[in-house]
């Protein structure tokens, strides 16, 4: 697939990206307020005891890309974490951590779904910059398409994409992060609140897209394209769904 604009092949790591909604029994504030204060503060502490964790990010979804390519829709979703590890690593969570981490689960989230994913870096312009603005997308196959065929469905937008960044003012970076498999959760009060340490047998999640601004302005040009928009709104894929994201950096070993 051709690329442009100063892309190379992603990192030598592992990866994952999950996310979840807040509890049902809380507000989504609350939920929220639980998740900046105690769960991701307590999440970084033992992330930076493990070695083989190599970036640890938090992302809060602020708007949904809309119909007319701006972002004046409230999000569906709410959080993301992103992680990378040394490649065939993880986690590797103890019995007495692990069920430390599911209780804390119950009081601010459902329905998690991790999904470990193999980096691609589309465009990479990044120097020295302190600050950047990150959206998020998201591309979920229709029953019976073929993984192969979506693939390469996927592969002529990224390459629409690219071209369009390639004169876009401000663009800093996009990650394409194919889905490799989906982790398998189970109930607790609620679903999801249990990652199990198995894969489900098929995903129908094919890929995120991690794109990045040094300001909002000049990202809402971009998409508001209509080139851009075709991809990012392409019927092709049963759900395409875009979030403007606020991310703050646990630790980054990078």
């Amino acid at each position: 697939m051709t690329r442009s604009g100063d892309a190379r092949s992603g990192g030598t790591w592992d990866k994952t990206i999950s996310h979840f909604l807040p509890a049902s029994a809380v507000t989504p504030e609350e939920a929220d307020r639980y998740y900046r204060r105690v769960h991701s503060r307590f999440a970084r502490r033992f992330l930076r005891e493990k070695s083989q964790v190599i970036s640890y990010h938090v992302n809060r979804a602020t708007a949904e890309y809309d119909l007319l390519g701006g972002w004046e829709r409230r999000p569906r979703a709410f959080r993301y974490v992103v992680l990378r590890y040394l490649p065939g690593r993880g986690l590797e969570y103890s019995d007495d951590l692990r069920e430390t981490v599911v209780a804390d689960h119950r009081l601010f989230l459902r329905e998690l779904r991790p999904f470990r994913v193999r980096e691609e870096v589309l465009l990479d312009r990044l120097a020295g910059q302190t600050a950047l603005e990150k959206y998020l997308f998201e591309f979920d196959r229709a029953d019976g398409v073929d993984p192969a065929a979506a693939r390469e469905h996927l592969d002529g937008g990224l390459n629409t994409l690219a071209e369009e960044a390639s004169s876009a003012f401000g663009i800093r970076q996009i990650l394409v992060d194919h889905v490799i498999a989906e982790q398998m959760t189970a109930p607790v009060d609620e679903p999801g609140q249990r990652p199990l340490p198995r894969t489900l047998p098929s995903t129908s999640r094919q890929a995120f897209l991690e794109v990045y601004f040094d300001q909002r302005e000049w990202a809402e040009e971009f998409f508001a394209r209509p080139s851009v928009r075709a991809v990012l709104q392409d019927r092709f894929w049963a759900a395409a769904h875009g979030y403007r994201v606020e991310e703050q950096c646990g630790l980054d070993r990078r």
